[in-house]
């Protein structure tokens, strides 16, 4: 079995430890993102931390539904048809703007990565899903999946569209044995990236650790078709919400 993770670009980071998750469940694991260092040192820190684990790396821009299709292709004759589909490949929210400021430009971008890579991903998955009357679809959202933010109003307008087409999806596929389900990350990751954003005293528990995120994903991955979850929302204890 395989499992194909798009948008893995930090180590340690969402993508990165959901698929060392699923490599450590026993599957061949596809990762895909923009830049080929970053993947790199994923598989090779997969590899080091779950021997034996089976892992390859494309960089695809999800949002070039040619070169995705080209990725995704060469996966599946290497690891055969993927039995789960995790979109965490997301448009970033910074530098934060005012919607009166906002050009379309930022807003189709934005909308490119989070909805029609989205929908390019699963279209190029789903006929094989379908045809095996199973599958798993699961979606990273976020915080703006579920409310505009002053400044962030592009980003939202994104994730908020992302959710709406993920459970639209969800509708139509669960009887078809298919289960998507939408995961909103309400909160910062503890990540390298995001560290740099936060002040030097930030308590660890103000922050969502990364492996406890990717058995959020396994368990959903997991779950019995009769008892299904579409959504739901993971925070650290010491979020204000």
């Amino acid at each position: 079995m395989s499992a194909l993770v798009l948008g893995v670009s930090h180590v340690p980071g969402v993508g990165h430890a959901v698929a060392r998750r699923f490599a450590l469940g026993g599957l061949k694991v596809g990762i895909m993102g923009r830049q080929i260092a970053k993947l790199e040192e994923s598989k090779a820190a997969i590899i080091s931390d779950v021997p034996g684990a089976q892992i390859s790396c494309a960089a695809v821009d999800c949002t070039d539904a040619d070169a995705l299709k080209i990725a995704v292709q060469a996966f599946e004759s290497e690891f055969g048809t993927p039995k789960c589909l995790v979109y965490n490949a997301s448009a970033r929210p910074f530098p934060p703007q005012e919607v009166a400021e906002l050009s379309v430009v930022r807003l189709k971008e934005d909308h490119d990565v989070c909805v029609a890579g989205f929908l390019s991903a699963v279209q190029l998955v789903l006929p094989s899903f379908r045809a095996a009357g199973e599958g798993c679809i699961l979606y990273t959202g976020a915080t703006a999946s579920l409310r505009g933010s002053k400044r962030f109003g592009s980003f939202a307008s994104a994730k908020c569209a992302a959710r709406a087409l993920t459970q639209s999806l969800a509708k139509e596929l669960a009887p078809e044995g298919v289960h998507v389900a939408h995961v909103v990350v309400d909160g910062m990751v503890d990540m390298p990236i995001i560290r740099g954003f936060t002040s030097a005293d930030m308590p660890d528990d103000r922050l969502l650790d990364t492996t406890s995120i990717a058995e959020t994903y396994w368990s959903l991955y997991q779950q019995d078709k009769r008892c299904w979850t579409f959504e739901l929302d993971i925070r650290p204890s010491l979020a204000e919400w």
